[in-house]
């Protein structure tokens, strides 16, 4: 018996993916991609040849942060410095670095998160937006 059906398509994850990993290329830098749909369940992963071990996690950190909320992982860090004690910096199962943005349906509704990890927290991000105008 199947789950109910994700809201991301194997087929638009794949081509989101590869359009992260030609974005990547284009500037010589290899990264993880992880893309969860909105329960925060893994839809697709990749790793390209010459990441860290550690990326791998970060990568899952961040999607799964952007899948929980309707934000990107970098603008929930900056909330959360604004208020006090910081608070989503000590959660589990967050991370706040760049690199993390929702994936909206063409209706806008929230339908989950990638997550690039990889190379800088800005380059990451760049790379997670040409996923989702790859999917556009």
């Amino acid at each position: 018996m199947a789950d109910a059906p994700s809201p991301i398509t194997a087929e638009a994850a794949r081509t989101m993916a590869a359009a992260a990993e030609r974005a990547a290329r284009a500037q010589g830098q290899a990264i993880v991609i992880s893309i969860v749909d909105n329960h925060g369940n893994l839809k697709h992963f990749h790793r390209m040849d010459g990441t860290s071990s550690g990326s791998i996690q970060v990568a899952q950190l961040k999607a799964t942060t952007s899948a929980r909320f309707p934000l990107s992982s970098r603008s929930l860090g900056e909330r959360s410095a604004a208020l006090p004690a910081n608070p989503y910096a000590s959660l589990p199962g967050f991370t706040l670095l760049g690199g993390g943005l929702p994936i909206m349906d063409a209706n806008g509704q929230h339908i989950g998160g990638i997550g690039i990890s990889g190379a800088t927290p800005e380059l990451d991000a760049e790379f997670a937006q040409a996923a989702l105008d790859g999917a556009a």
